[in-house]
């Protein structure tokens, strides 16, 4: 198995750090290391799914609409309530992890539409995908 097959069980799952919580999309200095071994990362807009020790699981929202391959990326259904001042994808098909520290500030949060298409694409969890369901669900109760 390799890192990027990980698992974590349920359990291990913490989807509210008392400082970030699953839902919030943040800034967050997310690396490439499959297409950069050296990089220190790249401030972009990540969605938050699950905490795990010291890290966030998540993903990563870009504005490029294609992958290098030229398949189409998943849109973002809707950017402004994600904090987005324009279009934005989903960055890959599962998610990645992040340490804590380089989690930086909230910019926005997920609604159920943004909540489905990060579900969808990664396959998550059905613990996972209730938290981001609940996240977007509770957020919209308070517009």
């Amino acid at each position: 198995m390799t890192l990027y097959e990980f698992q974590p069980l349920a359990e291990d799952c913490h989807y509210n750090d008392g400082t970030y919580c699953a839902g919030d999309v943040v800034l967050a200095d997310v690396r490439n290391p499959i297409e950069n071994l050296n990089s220190k990362g790249k401030t972009r807009p990540f969605v938050l799914v699950c905490r795990i020790d010291g890290h966030w699981s998540g993903m990563g929202l870009t504005t490029r609409s294609h992958y290098a391959t030229g398949v189409a990326r998943v849109a973002i259904p809707d950017p402004e309530a994600a904090g987005l001042r324009g279009p934005g994808f989903l960055w890959g098909d599962r998610l990645t992890n992040v340490s804590a520290l380089d989690v930086h500030r909230v910019i926005g949060c997920v609604t159920q539409p943004l909540a489905e298409a990060v579900i969808d694409l990664a396959g998550l969890s059905d613990a996972d995908s209730e938290a981001l369901r609940k996240a977007a669900a509770d957020r919209s109760m308070g517009d």
